[in-house]
């Protein structure tokens, strides 16, 4: 368990200073340690859902479901990163369904480090879909259960659509 807070008997009360550094340096894309510039704490929330049916177009050789997802970082402030990961389904010409699911993910900043860094200039979604693989991974499962879900529930067999494999860092020999 973890007491945070706690007062030392005969200690003055400082308020912890967060000063911005002069001298920024810049970030390596490499160097990028979510762990140091974000809490711990993840907040993982499913932002929208659409489903919307649509009079297929004709068609002679049938329809091509394509998929894509897209990871979008936004800056909310002094307080963190808002991070949307979306999934859009359709069918080429147009089929009997676009379905798109998004889940965000709210990365609260580190008082400690925040000012560190200049975020207008760091793409937190490239490196959330770098670094992070783990909790892209599991808002594509959730994702990919939702859409087995929709369809399922539409009177169509469950599609179900895993996510792309994830790069593998190289081995050591």
């Amino acid at each position: 368990m973890a007491i945070f807070n706690k007062k030392i008997p005969n200690q003055p009360e400082n308020e912890p200073e967060n000063t911005p550094i002069a001298n920024e340096t810049p970030v390596a894309a490499d160097d990028f340690d979510f762990n140091r510039y974000f809490l711990a704490e993840r907040r993982i929330a499913l932002e929208n859902v659409s489903y919307e049916t649509t009079k297929p177009a004709q068609s002679d050789s049938g329809y091509k479901l394509t998929g894509r997802d897209t990871v979008v970082a936004q800056i909310a402030g002094n307080t963190g990163v808002k991070i949307t990961y979306n999934r859009i389904l359709k069918f080429e010409p147009d089929g009997p369904f676009t379905l798109s699911v998004s889940y965000s993910v709210m990365l609260i900043f580190n008082p400690g480090t925040r000012d560190e860094v200049d975020w207008k200039t760091v793409d937190v979604a490239a490196q959330f879909r770098k670094h992070c693989a783990p909790i892209c991974a599991n808002i594509s499962s959730r994702i990919s259960l939702l859409i087995a879900e929709i369809t399922s529930a539409s009177g169509q067999p469950p599609m179900i659509i895993g996510m792309a494999p994830q790069p593998q860092p190289p081995q050591g020999k």
